[in-house]
């Protein structure tokens, strides 16, 4: 490999790749607000630099990123970009389809923008398992770092939300030069016990879709959920050395230990 990308790569290096590994890494992020104090492309970026980096722990190729998904609710904020659930499955069944007809056999998206983009990513990934016998998952920097994360964390309970405590200190680590902590502002109020947001905070859940129209004024006009100013630089490497380990973990069982066979590959059309 020239890279580890795959688009900088020649098409006769991919070939040569596949002779002795069929694993790929898939980068799926969103461009949403962030409040204030974070970029709009958090959660691309993060996807980016995980996937990038265990790539090149692992030699493993990594697919061009895809930078949009599911946000209908951040659109109350300029700049965000939402995909339609319906494109995002369609955009990733055909981009993984593309790689399992060349010959890939285990794909795993690296999703940064976590429960939103899951029900589209899910669907695409689980027609392609069934159709083509591929691998295929979705490891989710939220969730694949998950015990690290409630070490380190040092916010109240509804702390960790939307551009809140953990976000920004994985952030605060890999992209210093884009976070504006000046601009951070603490976010949380009391909810029914059973909607709370905060994941970290245990009981039942009940599910209900954030709406567009009151948004706004439910993240405070700034866009966050959670307490993002007790983020520290240094609990951003903790949680981020943690969850490149893991990632490397799950790549490494899926090159060596994983038997897959194909049943069906095609070209979408």
């Amino acid at each position: 490999m020239k890279s580890i990308w795959l688009q900088e790569n020649k098409w006769e290096d991919v070939e040569a790749y596949l002779q002795s590994n069929k694993t790929i890494i898939v980068p799926v992020g969103s461009v949403e607000q962030h409040g204030k104090h974070l970029p709009l492309g958090t959660d691309s970026l993060v996807a980016i630099k995980v996937a990038e980096e265990a790539g090149k722990r692992t030699e493993t190729l990594v697919a061009p990123p895809n930078w949009t998904g599911w946000a209908p609710h951040h659109m109350a904020y300029p700049g965000t970009i939402t995909l339609r659930p319906e494109t995002l499955t369609n955009l990733m069944y055909d981009v993984c389809k593309s790689l399992i007809y060349h010959g890939f056999e285990k794909i795993i998206i690296v999703n940064g923008h976590r429960e939103a983009n899951l029900p589209p990513l899910k669907i695409a990934i689980t027609k392609l398992r069934n159709e083509t016998g591929a691998f295929l998952s979705i490891a989710d920097p939220f969730y694949i770092a998950d015990q690290v994360a409630r070490i380190v964390k040092k916010s109240e309970p509804g702390g960790v939300g939307h551009a809140a405590e953990m976000e920004t200190s994985h952030m605060l680590f890999l992209h210093p030069e884009l976070c504006e902590m000046d601009k951070a502002v603490k976010n949380i109020k009391e909810n029914h016990r059973f909607l709370q947001h905060d994941p970290f905070v245990e009981g039942d859940r009940i599910f209900v879709p954030s709406d567009v129209g009151i948004y706004r004024e439910g993240s405070l006009n700034v866009g966050v959920v959670g307490d993002p100013t007790v983020s520290t630089k240094e609990n951003g490497e903790a949680y981020h050395q943690e969850l490149i380990a893991n990632m490397i973990d799950f790549i490494e069982y899926c090159k060596n230990d994983l038997k897959v066979e194909i049943r069906k590959r095609e070209i979408p059309l």
